[in-house]
């Protein structure tokens, strides 16, 4: 049985958890964007300074690889939060529950 020092306890390693995840995140897209850089610097100076009616596809496909990698640190922070709302709900019933038998 958990007491209340254990789901606080529990509460700040999932905020860790996203907190890393998040952090892990920036650096992973830091990295994407060096190597897309590093791979095609046309792209990249094509992607900031567009010509006009040229690369539109190219742009979209950057745009949309820049925001997979935000919407996939979105998720996973959103799945961490999730994780610790049903743990704290968890804790919280079987805290009820143990309250009702010793009384």
């Amino acid at each position: 049985m958990m007491h209340t020092e254990d789901a606080v306890k529990t509460a700040i390693g999932f905020f860790v958890t996203i907190l890393i995840g998040s952090l892990l995140s920036a650096l992973v897209g830091g990295a994407f964007g060096a190597l897309i850089a590093t791979i095609s610097p046309d792209f990249v100076t094509g992607l900031f300074n567009p010509k006009a009616g040229t690369g539109v596809v190219r742009y979209a496909f950057a745009v949309g690889m820049i925001w997979g990698v935000f919407i996939g640190a979105a998720v996973s922070g959103f799945a961490c939060f999730l994780a610790a709302v049903i743990k704290i709900l968890r804790i919280r019933l079987e805290h009820n529950k143990e309250q009702a038998t010793n009384n």
